[in-house]
């Protein structure tokens, strides 16, 4: 999983994520504080020493869900309906889901906590 962090024009903390992870990118820009980066460590922290199982998160675009070992981000757009499009069409939702390892995205959160707060 590849990604970069950089500021926009207007000074904006950004995060953009390789195809396949596009997700990440977005939720973290819009949805991850220092604080919530902060308390997903926690959490990530928990499942690894086995004293939760699971955890799941609600946010305004994006739904979190952490596993003993991974952790998806879908956006609520995915609850899109296939049989309202036209015949041979395909709905493009690969910038709206996107997986990855507990340790890799403990790795991500320290690093993007790291960069905004700078």
């Amino acid at each position: 999983m590849d990604f970069e962090f950089f500021r926009d024009l207007n000074g904006t903390c950004r995060a953009r994520f390789s195809m396949g992870h596009e997700a990440f990118g977005q939720w973290l820009t819009d949805e991850v504080t220092p604080a919530e980066a902060e308390a997903l460590l926690g959490m990530i922290h928990e499942l690894e020493g086995g004293r939760r199982e699971e955890f799941r998160k609600v946010y305004a675009e994006f739904s979190l869900f952490l596993g003993r070992d991974e952790a998806e981000l879908a956006a609520h757009t995915l609850a899109f309906a296939n049989d309202e499009l036209e015949e041979g069409m395909a709905y493009y939702d690969d910038e709206l889901f996107a997986g990855c390892g507990l340790d890799d995205l403990a790795r991500v959160l320290i690093q993007w906590r790291a960069f905004i707060k700078a």
